[in-house]
């Protein structure tokens, strides 16, 4: 039998990927349109003549209660899919969105917009969820990364797409109008098959061998075959009791699971890869990009507006994220990490210090005009730099890294603290910004993007180009930190230390 990380298999059919690749754009111009939906909503919201007018504190709930909610999609996700499969909860996560939208466009009062944003937070993180799996476990390993990245290139998509309508048309008009998305991606859905790695969880050997042939296509039977033994003896040991005992069962072998060191080390590399996201500022940006523009800038000087300015930076952060998503077809996700990183870290305290200037009692030695300028160049290599790394790898990471039978666990875990992250941060901006001031902000994300950096450096493996089996077979080594991986290069690794008591027991 042909293993699965052969090196010398043909590379799956182009019609799926290609499949994949478009729901995955169309996902990605959803999630990035409810994400930056705040930026633009509430500036409307709190003008004169708004017809719906609401103060700071309320809006700032309408910022934060997305993130706060999205937790319980993340957790309830992450079991979810492995228990009604990856094509389900997408197409579910999907439907919440249009519901959230629509809440949101025909609002009464800011009750029904706080709503419409809860049901937009638990959908939205079902999708971030689910959708990183589902490519992670259907995408070819060449193109797994190229695929997976393409989401964020169309989250920053989806966030031009909503700061652009937030400049032209209504909030109404712009709320029903971000809507559409997630109709196309319900019907784009029909046309795509259900994860092989779930089916054969689950003993449903046929519809994951059907699977698995259309994933590889006509004339390459032989290799779906050798893919599905090679899935069957690394997931089936491990659901024999699946027959007539409880799922009860499985939920506490996963627990287990996580305290094998094979399961630890990737989990908590991830996670923490995760959590300097919260701070490294990006979020905060995306979600008050007004606002923030607004507090660099002297009284009087600037560049651009604010709205243009937010439509630039967001056009920014569309061409590096592209640029990234091609370059992750070659390029090693260490390399685009270590970019990112120095770029936003470089860029983030050249701004603190030069809005610290601004803030001392003799003043900027600078020119007004040429001081925003300089913050203007330093905005937008920030916005693009934490884009081309920062923003995407840590999700892309998160499917390909975790063991397929703790994947969907795994992930809704670490998407559910990383949202309760988000949302803290997000809903004491307010505070921040008058407290730390503006200067104090970016010295706050410049010192975290400097840690991530060096975490990055020393922790982060190298997945580019390798099969799901190579990558945990990576962490069965005995080595924790990157740097000291050659060390143990004689071969040794954990044993598969599959759960004999479980498979002994007879069934009941």
């Amino acid at each position: 039998m042909q293993k699965e990380d052969d090196g010398r298999q043909p590379t799956r059919a182009i019609l799926p990927q290609v499949l994949l690749s478009c729901g995955c754009c169309v996902v990605g111009i959803s999630y990035g349109m409810s994400t930056g939906h705040s930026a633009v909503l509430l500036p409307h919201l709190q003008a004169d003549n708004s017809s719906l007018y609401i103060d700071n504190d309320t809006g700032s709930w309408i910022a934060s209660v997305y993130a706060i909610a999205s937790p319980v999609g993340c957790l309830l996700g992450g079991l979810a899919m492995d228990i009604w499969g990856r094509r389900k909860i997408n197409f579910i996560g999907n439907v919440g969105m249009v519901i959230g939208w629509l809440l949101i466009t025909f609002a009464w009062n800011a009750a029904m917009l706080i709503s419409g944003r809860i049901v937009e937070g638990f959908s939205r993180s079902i999708l971030a969820t689910c959708i990183t799996v589902f490519v992670d476990e259907l995408a070819d390993p060449t193109f797994r990364g190229f695929i997976v990245s393409s989401i964020f290139t169309c989250v920053s998509v989806g966030i031009m797409a909503i700061s652009s309508l937030g400049a032209l048309v209504d909030w109404r008009t712009a709320s029903a109008l971000a809507a559409l998305p997630s109709v196309v991606n319900v019907i784009s859905l029909y046309f795509v098959s259900e994860s092989p790695t779930w089916f054969v969880r689950k003993n449903r050997m046929e519809d994951a061998e059907r699977a698995l042939q259309w994933l590889w296509g006509p004339g390459n039977e032989a290799q779906a075959r050798d893919e599905l033994s090679g899935l069957i003896a690394r997931l089936r040991p491990r659901q024999r009791y699946h027959h007539k005992i409880l799922d009860s069962r499985e939920i506490i072998q996963t627990f287990r699971d996580f305290f094998r060191p094979r399961i630890v080390k990737p989990f908590l590399i991830i996670h923490l890869f995760n959590i300097f996201q919260a701070f490294c500022g990006l979020g905060i940006f995306t979600y008050y990009t007004v606002d923030i523009l607004s507090k660099t800038r002297k009284f009087g000087t600037q560049v651009m507006d604010d709205y243009s300015t937010t439509v630039l930076v967001s056009g920014v952060r569309v061409v590096t994220v592209l640029v990234s998503s091609f370059l992750m077809l070659r390029v090693g996700r260490r390399t685009l990490a270590m970019i990112s990183g120095v770029f936003s870290s470089v860029s983030s305290l050249c701004l603190g210090g030069l809005l610290c200037l601004n803030s001392l009692e003799f003043g900027s030695p600078i020119s007004p005009q040429h001081e925003a300028n300089i913050a203007f160049v330093l905005i937008i290599i920030y916005a693009g730099a934490m884009s081309f790394g920062f923003f995407g790898l840590p999700s892309v990471m998160i499917g390909e890294t975790q063991p397929a039978h703790v994947r969907g666990f795994a992930c809704g875990y670490i998407y559910t603290v990383n949202d309760l992250l988000l949302g803290a941060v997000v809903k004491i901006y307010p505070w921040m910004s008058s407290n730390l001031q503006i200067h104090g902000l970016f010295f706050m994300f410049g010192i975290s993007c400097v840690m991530c950096t060096i975490f990055v450096y020393l922790f982060l493996p190298e997945t580019q180009g390798l099969t799901l089996q190579q990558i945990e077979d990576y962490f069965r080594k005995p080595n924790i930190m990157w740097i000291n991986r050659n060390k143990y290069s004689d071969g040794r690794t954990e044993s598969e230390d599959i759960d004999v008591d479980i498979i002994s027991k007879p069934l009941n």
